[in-house]
């Protein structure tokens, strides 16, 4: 029979240390391993961890930069509000704008973007202006920045001037007149009270809005009338006259009254000439209506520039105002009278 082992007299081959297998250093294999993975790991970190300290820093520069150039823009608002109100000579500070980034470079380079400018209460004659809002283009600095700077030259000046009903109300003639938006394109409706003879009567009037020049506006009245409700309305002036209200003419005696007046009496109609003073020199045709003949005396002495100059006003713009600004298109409002404010090539300070 044939064995599949070794005869017994076979020696055996016994592996040396040297041969062993690798499972006799595995322990140090692994760790080998480990310290590998982790060097290769801080390698890989290492550029990442830069790049973001480096941003970082980046961000923290540009952040203080861009701090002191919205330092430098404060500051520079604040001189400017300064230096206009001192020149205009105004009650209250304006407010300055400077629509510019980045403004120190800007300087530097002698040229500024955009400023924007809201003045307030503006003296212009016998009234104010409410407000005067203006936006400058392109604003080139004459001299040698930093300490040489002589003045600016303003390219283009654009604005609105805003003159305020309420404000208009309180300084135009006498309190009691009141301004309005009329019914036609640039026209105002005046009205209030006004006492004649001790009694209150209603004035009315329709103004007319104008520029005067290029630095100036006006409003003149017209059609300037007093009405005592439920009596009569008069008309002061050239081509005016009275009439007298359907309840003042049924109690008075037609026939004698026209006779008197020279003209047939019609409720509204308008009479002409002497009507007035002939109803002055008969107080006995007013009796019979109620009407104290010193309430006719008192219309008798009404003139009509007296009465329109109660509400009429002009305004300029501030003489000392730097260049060539010229007020455009006037327009009236809900609010009040407003106008475009433009100019070219504007010196200030030079």
């Amino acid at each position: 029979m044939i064995e599949n082992g070794p005869p017994e007299d076979s020696t055996a081959h016994i592996p040396d240390q040297a041969s062993a297998p690798d499972d006799y250093d595995a322990p140090l294999g692994r760790k080998a391993r480990k310290a590998r993975r982790r060097a290769a790991r801080k390698v890989l970190r290492s550029p990442a961890r830069t790049t973001a300290k480096v941003t970082a820093t980046l961000v923290v520069v540009l952040a203080f930069l861009v701090l002191g150039d919205r330092w430098a823009v404060l500051y520079a608002e604040n001189m400017a509000a300064e230096k206009v109100q001192e020149s205009l000579k105004l009650h209250a500070e304006p407010e300055v704008h400077i629509n510019s980034f980045p403004f120190l470079g800007q300087v530097a380079m002698g040229n500024i973007d955009n400023v924007e400018v809201n003045v307030p209460h503006v003296p212009a004659g016998p009234v104010s202006v409410a407000q005067v809002k203006g936006s400058v283009d392109d604003i080139r600095i004459v001299g040698s920045l930093p300490s040489s700077v002589k003045g600016a030259v303003l390219s283009k000046v654009r604005g609105d001037v805003f003159l305020s009903f309420d404000d208009l109300n309180r300084e135009v003639g006498a309190s009691q007149v009141t301004l309005a938006p009329g019914k036609q394109r640039n026209t105002v409706q005046a009205k209030g009270d006004l006492p004649v003879a001790g009694k209150k009567a209603q004035i009315r009037g329709r103004a007319h809005l104008e520029r005067t020049g290029d630095r100036g506006l006006a409003l003149s009245v017209e059609d300037t009338k007093i009405v005592v409700p439920g009596l009569l309305t008069y008309t002061p002036g050239k081509g005016g006259g009275l009439q007298l209200a359907a309840p003042t003419i049924n109690k008075m005696d037609q026939r004698e009254t026209e006779q008197a007046t020279g003209q047939r009496l019609l409720p509204g109609k308008l009479m002409k000439g002497g009507a007035l003073d002939a109803l002055a020199d008969h107080p006995a045709l007013l009796k019979p209506a109620g009407i104290d003949p010193s309430l006719i005396q008192g219309l008798q002495k009404l003139q009509e520039p007296k009465v329109a100059q109660k509400m009429e006003f002009s305004a300029q713009l501030p003489k000392d105002m730097p260049g060539d600004l010229r007020l455009r298109d006037i327009t009236v409002t809900n609010e009040g009278i407003r106008a475009q404010l433009s100019g070219k090539d504007v010196p200030l300070g030079t």
